[in-house]
């Protein structure tokens, strides 16, 4: 295993499982890697020295202000616990499994790093995925037309209400927006630190409150949008948006790309889809950058066998029948 890109863990536990992790870590990783074990939150704070890992005791990890576990959930926190959940590391299991988990972290890092390398003089593409009303799958959605190192940013009305756990590390879009706002030159390091990796993408999750999108001016969104083109180590940037977002800002002047979400099910959502088809074909020049789709033939699956056999049966063939340029 290779744990190259891991120069520190820190382990926040007051029993004896922590010394005996920490005995099982420093068999089983480089010599390079160091190890550091604190049994009380109030040491492990007044520590000064950041870590690339945090393996923290459940509890320990509730002692903590909440300032802390803000910042702890930016970084690669796995929590310490007596049962199995998504994200954790159960301390019943063997703990070859905490070596995969960390292996899988370094091995994500390292891909990500080639990529940037790769992708350091090329602009970044920006493709909205607009879909008029509320739809808790639009991720999903997105993330059918996405590649590895790809980055989804969510916009929609209603904020995102998926949260699988309260130690959820990352950020979410109202935390950036209040950095784009004062359109701060770092953003893109304050933006990768509140990515979440999710198979071989990353993804900013909506704000709780959509209002945080809507105070937003078009300017900002202009400085922002034009700093991730020029300046980001991603190859595309998917935006997931609603109605809120829409309303400030030229979709034709920031988007190579316009993916709009239509619904055999919801007459609604056609009709504005119809309004706005007919606004992106007045205003537009060549060539045609957006592309109207079902999102049924999303989800269901069914868009795949429509195009069998007209494109090549791949996400790369699908993606370059709706997202022509």
């Amino acid at each position: 295993m290779d744990f190259s890109d891991i120069r520190t863990i820190i382990i926040g536990e007051a029993g004896e499982y922590g010394k005996r992790l920490v005995r099982y870590l420093e068999i089983h990783l480089s010599s390079a890697v160091r190890v550091y074990h604190f049994t009380t939150a109030e040491g492990m704070v007044s520590f000064k020295e950041e870590a690339e890992i945090y393996l923290l005791d459940e509890r320990f990890f509730k002692e903590l202000s909440e300032e802390k576990q803000k910042f702890l959930k930016q970084k690669k926190l796995i929590l310490l616990t007596w049962r199995e959940e998504q994200g954790s590391f159960c301390k019943y299991d063997n703990p070859q499994k905490l070596l995969d988990m960390l292996s899988d972290f370094t091995d994500y890092n390292s891909d990500l790093s080639d990529l940037a390398a790769e992708l350091k003089d090329t602009p970044t593409k920006l493709t909205i995925v607009y879909s008029p009303v509320y739809d808790e799958y639009l991720e999903q959605i997105a993330r059918s037309f996405m590649s590895s190192g790809d980055v989804y940013m969510g916009a929609e009305d209603l904020g995102y209400k998926g949260i699988d756990s309260e130690y959820e590390e990352g950020g979410d879009m109202g935390d950036l927006c209040y950095y784009i706002h004062l359109r701060e030159e770092n953003i893109l390091d304050i933006l990768q630190d509140m990515l979440i990796p999710k198979e071989e993408v990353q993804v900013l999750h909506s704000p709780d409150l959509y209002f945080y999108l809507r105070e937003l001016t078009k300017e900002d969104y202009a400085w922002f949008f034009d700093k991730i083109k020029k300046e980001s180590p991603y190859r595309e940037v998917f935006w997931g948006a609603g109605n809120c977002f829409v309303a400030n800002v030229d979709m034709l002047r920031f988007f190579d790309q316009i993916i709009l979400i239509d619904s055999r099910k919801n007459p609604r959502q056609s009709i504005f889809c119809d309004r706005l088809e007919r606004v992106l074909n007045i205003n537009q020049g060549e060539p045609q950058i957006w592309q109207r789709i079902y999102r049924e033939d999303i989800l269901d699956g069914t868009a795949w066998k429509e195009r069998a056999e007209r494109t090549d049966f791949t996400p790369d063939g699908w993606k370059n029948i709706i997202c022509q340029r």
